[in-house]
């Protein structure tokens, strides 16, 4: 179909108040991140859905039967730095041949290595998969993914793992979402909690703060002390994403949206600003007759359909009179970029 667009007007939108979060909330310590080990070994003891190519004293049998209780894996496991030795945590386990299932395996010890070649932990025990795979009479069923799986405090830490706290007498926090005024609310909020000049904020991503020589139990006392504290990030700027290929419309259901006509074939849709008038009050100075302006959009087709919305209307309500007009998909996405080129909302687009 072919959007045109036909008049384009201005509206000032109200802005969402959004909810405080704490400062572990919206940020992480550096170097207090998680490390990722890994190792390959296998899982034995399946019933015949292990891989089809098994060494078989010493030579290779593609497409044996006999035998085909064993499948490579590669085996993961992420522990946080200052664990230590005798910790115990999950193990993920994912195929890397071409068995079919690993239910009822059990892997065998796998040695799990870090960056530095380092043996780290060791995994072994039962796999337990998330998927069912059943095959009868030329009948297949599946559900789910049979060819990973996790262990349950599987991996036994061997090696302490280092952690560099405190290195150069300051901490810094990492951003989630990097934001130039979160990043600056951050080092605000830490200089007032603690009555002096300690936080500074590097860049949109992380503020360091320096450790006073005073402060009880140095770097985890102060990481205690403000990783609590309340603090209100930034509003993100404002995402459309959507999927052609699934036809999906995946975020960007709260972005404001300015007043606008489009016809798009035989559906006519109106973003526009009625007027609403109030007489004024017994205590009224001016006297004068007050004429607001009130969002409304209007959807029709054929027979015509309208729904009105209150001022601040979104893409979200939007979409909702769409789809109550049973307009597919593929034309919503058509619409929201015709509405974006005209200027009825500002958001940055992302179609993939």
């Amino acid at each position: 179909m072919r959007l045109a667009l036909v008049t384009l007007l201005g509206l000032g939108l109200a802005v969402p108040v959004l909810a405080q979060s704490r400062i572990k909330d919206i940020a992480n310590v550096q170097d207090l991140g998680e490390a990722v080990f890994t190792g390959y070994g296998a899982v034995a003891g399946l019933a015949g859905t292990g891989d089809s190519a098994l060494a078989s004293r010493g030579t290779i049998t593609p497409g044996a039967r006999v035998g085909r209780d064993t499948a490579a894996v590669m085996v993961t496991v992420r522990l946080a730095p200052g664990v230590r030795v005798g910790s115990r945590a999950d193990v993920s386990v994912a195929a890397v041949g071409d068995a079919r299932s690993l239910n009822g395996g059990i892997l065998v010890p796998t040695a799990l290595e870090g960056s530095d070649r380092q043996i780290y932990a060791v995994a072994a025990g039962p796999v337990a998969t998330g998927g069912i795979s059943a095959q009868s009479r030329g009948q297949s069923i599946s559900r789910g993914s049979t060819t990973t799986g996790i262990i349950s405090s599987g991996a036994m830490v061997e090696r302490d793992l280092p952690l560099s706290l405190g290195q150069g007498g300051e901490v810094r926090f990492l951003l989630h979402n990097p934001d130039f005024t979160t990043a600056k609310r951050l080092s605000d909020t830490i200089n007032t909690a603690l009555g002096r000049f300690v936080a500074l904020a590097r860049d949109n991503a992380s503020v360091t703060v320096r450790i006073p020589p005073d402060y009880p139990n140095g770097a985890v006392g102060l990481i205690a002390a403000v990783e609590g504290l309340p603090l209100q990030s930034d509003r993100p700027a404002a995402r459309l994403v959507i999927d052609a290929r699934s036809g999906s419309i995946i975020s960007g259901h709260d972005i404001p949206l300015a007043p606008v006509a489009i016809s798009h074939g035989g559906l006519t849709i109106q973003v526009t600003q009625a007027p609403r008038i109030s007489q004024p009050g017994p205590f009224s100075s001016t006297g004068r007759t007050v004429v607001a302006q009130e969002s409304r959009i209007e959807v029709s087709e054929g027979g015509g359909q309208m729904v009105a919305l209150p001022p601040g209307s979104t893409l979200g309500d939007l979409l909702k009179a769409l789809r109550a007009a049973e307009i597919p998909t593929l034309d919503q996405i058509s619409i929201l970029q015709s509405l974006r080129a005209a200027g009825s909302f500002d958001a940055e687009m992302i179609a993939r």
